[in-house]
């Protein structure tokens, strides 16, 4: 039985949060593993998250996960189910289910140790979550089509991006009572990621289903030098405190890029699963390596070596 690995992400302590769907017979399941850091060396990186020790499946595929704090996390299922549970001595305990959308919950996002979080889905809704009062508060309307992304400024968590396949990128300002400003950016794609400069909080990097990249500057809403570094679409893209990006592409490649000027990149490691590249995630503990999922059913933890060029 294959299983379709969806998202994968550390939290704080280095434990590796991993999500999958898979098709039984004629019915999509899914499942959420954690894999603490005490045993991550210990895992092979082919093994099924069924076959971990902490596992747990659900009666609809889960599309996606996202660590809320270090015993804590959020699942978006194919249901349009939002479900945060804890994970404590061993056990997962849900704590908040609540089917509110009426399609794939495509997209999670926080803030690390709050009790605020995003959804977005294929029912082109946007919905802010309460966690301490396990329900949303609001809901955003901005979108055409389903939505591809949320990322929230984890400075604030007040701004966010969403991607969108009708072709739009919002800015989305929760203090204000119109909160939505369209990111033109005049390309014939549609964006499917976004990533915050992790130096400067006026400026994203957008990722679209062409497989190019653009850094687009929020004073002067306007998108700067747009690069061709992928085939297919980019699925998400992510910052390390070392100012290097991170892709992971349905070219099933995974790359990481150093910036050089502001119209040039260097590309410093490049790797090619057998399908899908859906997410990856730094590791909080070696600003050099990452880790991947794919939907040829491994997850895979890389190590850019290069520390020649680069400055510390």
């Amino acid at each position: 039985m294959k299983e379709f690995l969806g998202s994968i992400e550390y939290n704080k302590n280095g434990d590796i949060l991993i999500s999958s769907s898979c098709l039984t017979y004629q019915n999509w399941s899914g499942s959420y593993a954690v894999i603490d850091k005490q045993n991550l060396t210990k895992v092979d990186s082919n093994y099924l998250p069924s076959n971990l020790k902490f596992f747990d499946t659900t009666k609809s595929g889960v599309c996606t996960a996202r660590w809320v704090s270090n015993e804590k996390f959020l699942i978006g299922t194919d249901c349009g189910k939002v479900e945060l549970i804890k994970w404590n001595d061993e056990k997962f305990n849900i704590i908040m289910s609540k089917e509110e959308h009426d399609g794939l919950v495509t997209c999670l996002d926080r803030k690390f140790n709050s009790e605020k979080a995003v959804s977005g889905s294929s029912d082109c809704r946007i919905k802010i979550w309460d966690l301490n009062e396990a329900m949303s508060v609001r809901t955003f309307r901005g979108h055409d089509y389903p939505i591809t992304s949320l990322t929230l400024n984890h400075s604030d968590a007040i701004r966010m991006i969403s991607t969108s396949e009708d072709g739009k990128a919002v800015l989305w300002d929760m203090r204000k009572s119109k909160p939505g400003f369209n990111l033109r950016h005049g390309l014939k794609s549609y964006p499917t990621c976004s990533a915050w400069s992790t130096d400067n909080s006026d400026a994203i990097v957008l990722g679209f289903a062409t497989g190019h990249i653009g850094v687009y500057d929020l004073r002067n809403m306007s998108l700067g030098t747009v690069h061709k570094i992928h085939e297919r679409a980019i699925r998400q893209l992510k910052f390390n405190s070392l100012k290097l990006l991170s892709t992971a592409s349905d070219d099933s490649a995974s790359k990481v890029y150093q910036s050089v000027s502001d119209k040039s990149l260097k590309l410093l490691y490049s790797y090619k699963h057998r399908d899908y590249v859906t997410d990856l995630d730094w590791n909080p503990d070696d600003k050099l390596s990452y880790v991947t999922c794919s939907w040829d059913g491994t997850f895979k933890n890389h190590q850019v070596n290069f520390r020649s060029h680069l400055k510390f």
